[in-house]
């Protein structure tokens, strides 16, 4: 009998190996290769221009060209600058959202379907909403701030005002997201927690002071931590809406990655700029990751 129990593990254990390796191999050549192969040309000088010269190992030079070319400096900061922005607002509005559509109000439920509906637009459709209403001519922003006597703004032409509206932009399409994984998070908070409290006299504000804000980190950490390295890799919006203009204002990492991939051709720089991308996005990680750790470790105790 033993034997037999034996014999059916082991072929559940083949049958599922079968079934499993095909798509892992897949997976590993879809998202390995190329890695690799970025890892690969960064190490190299590559035009794609001169089709007849093969990559030059150049080792390092890449990447010590990036931190001596003034716009891969000015991008990372813009990038940083964007990033901060747009992961701030959208957190603290997308929190405060979670809380109000929790609430057992009549209309919520619907009020909460609708609310979704930007996270559902694809970014590039967004970009080109935007776009148009940020039009200084003939834009619907324009139109309003006129009814109330504010001459018309050059939203995507001045600096300051086109990474106002890259953020606007940014904000508009994710702060759903945070809002319903922030909601999701409420709504898994046990109620013995909150009654426990309310036995002990605790107010509104200090329960949510010492019971919800210690029970939610962990999900504050992740939905931050996602967001964080989802707006590193902004591209759309800068691309579609200013072309990373004017005079760089809007010009990410990601988007001067492109540049130097697809109007340079210099696909080595671009490479070795991406990697370097990559690794600044995995060492806020791993702080997440570290921050996320700890939370729970003083959970648990």
């Amino acid at each position: 009998m033993f034997g037999q129990v034996q014999n059916s593990r082991a072929a559940k254990l083949r049958t599922g190996l079968i079934l499993i390796v095909p798509t892992c191999v897949i997976l590993a050549i879809i998202n390995l290769y190329p890695f690799f192969y970025a890892l690969y040309l960064s190490f190299h000088k590559y035009n794609l221009a001169r089709v007849n010269v093969s990559p030059r190992f150049i080792g390092f030079g890449n990447y010590g060209a990036a931190f001596s070319d003034p716009r891969f400096i000015n991008s990372v900061a813009r990038t940083l600058t964007i990033v901060i922005a747009v992961v701030l607002i959208e957190f603290v509005m997308g929190f405060i959202m979670a809380f109000v559509l929790n609430s057992k109000l009549r209309g919520m439920d619907t009020i909460r379907k609708l609310s979704i509906a930007p996270v559902t637009v694809m970014p590039v459709v967004s970009a080109l909403i935007w776009f148009y209403l940020f039009n200084h001519r003939y834009g619907l922003i324009n139109w309003a701030i006129g009814l109330v006597g504010i001459p018309a703004q050059p939203w995507l032409t001045d600096p300051a005002l086109a990474t106002v509206s890259i953020v606007v932009a940014d904000v508009w399409q994710w702060t759903p997201f945070i809002m319903l994984v922030m909601l999701a998070g409420l709504n898994a908070l046990p109620e013995y927690v909150y009654e426990a409290a309310q036995i002990d006299g605790l107010s509104e504000w200090q329960q949510f002071r010492w019971v919800t804000l210690p029970l939610l980190m962990p999900v504050i950490l992740i939905v931050v931590l996602l967001r964080l390295m989802e707006a590193f890799k902004l591209f759309d919006l800068p691309y579609v809406m200013t072309q990373g203009g004017p005079a760089g204002a809007t010009e990410t990492l990601s988007y001067y990655i492109y540049i130097q991939a697809f109007q340079f051709f210099e696909i080595g720089k671009a490479a070795a700029f991406a990697i370097l991308m990559l690794i600044l996005i995995n060492i806020i990680g791993q702080i997440f990751v570290r921050r996320m750790y700890k939370e729970e470790q003083a959970t648990s105790a």
